[in-house]
């Protein structure tokens, strides 16, 4: 009975570090699911988490976790180098199907989930095995003369920081297009926006539109020839696919 006791507890700890809790309904969820168990699966940069079917105990919740874990391969989330430039295809994510999974994965009550997964609706989000893309379109920010811009949110699906101006680039480029020109803004102190690892591009929806600073040619060097000048620079990837 103690190495099972053992075992159930290890099995547990395992599933909690892949993203697996299980949940008890309240009074104030229904009667459907006061005092019913449910599992809910999500790693970070999961658009949605999934939920598991209502049981009778948390036990039974836990070994219906079990069961998911053991059909489906988790997601693995790759730590990967800053200085890679190679960026698999972007998807559209998968929304919020409803607000109690929403709350449950966010810790928010379902007022908030509500408002949250409104402002989400309202974006295009799309994902790869590194990154999460939100996408607003911006009405005309600059006059009808330069059109609309789309504001990219950018963040890597582990949280962690970048700042790597090809990735970034790149993803300008398998969003929005390689001809669109996008800038990001270095703010006055009294207006700075600094509460997480995310990062943002405006990207001009009219591919013609150039802003009036920056080089006017295009000049690329391999690391072979930056190094002939004196350079040093990173050697190119395979150039990647649209979204």
């Amino acid at each position: 009975m103690a190495s099972s006791s053992r075992l159930t507890h290890h099995l547990r700890e395992q599933l909690q570090a892949e993203g697996y809790r299980v949940h008890c309904g309240r009074r104030e969820d229904g009667p459907e699911l006061a005092g019913r168990h449910w599992f809910t699966w999500a790693v970070p940069g999961m658009a949605d988490c999934e939920v598991g079917p209502t049981c009778a105990s948390p036990w039974d919740a836990w070994a219906s976790a079990l069961d998911h874990r053991l059909a489906n391969s988790r997601i693995e989330l790759e730590v990967f180098e800053a200085a890679s430039v190679t960026l698999s295809p972007f998807h559209a994510a998968t929304l919020p199907a409803e607000t109690r999974a929403f709350a449950a994965k966010h810790g928010l009550s379902a007022d908030m989930a509500a408002d949250q997964i409104e402002r989400l609706r309202a974006q295009s989000i799309y994902m790869n095995d590194r990154y999460q893309v939100n996408v607003d379109l911006v009405r005309a920010p600059f006059g009808n003369e330069l059109g609309d811009v789309f504001w990219l949110s950018v963040k890597r699906r582990d949280r962690a920081q970048l700042h790597d101006w090809r990735e970034l680039q790149q993803i300008k480029n398998m969003i929005v297009g390689d001809e669109h020109e996008g800038f990001e803004i270095y703010p006055a102190e009294s207006r700075l926006v600094d509460t997480a690892n995310q990062y943002h591009l405006w990207v001009f929806a009219d591919p013609t539109v150039r802003l009036p600073v920056g080089y006017r040619r295009r000049e690329v060097l391999d690391s072979g020839e930056a190094s002939a000048s004196g350079a040093r620079q990173r050697p190119f990837g395979a150039k990647m696919p649209r979204a």
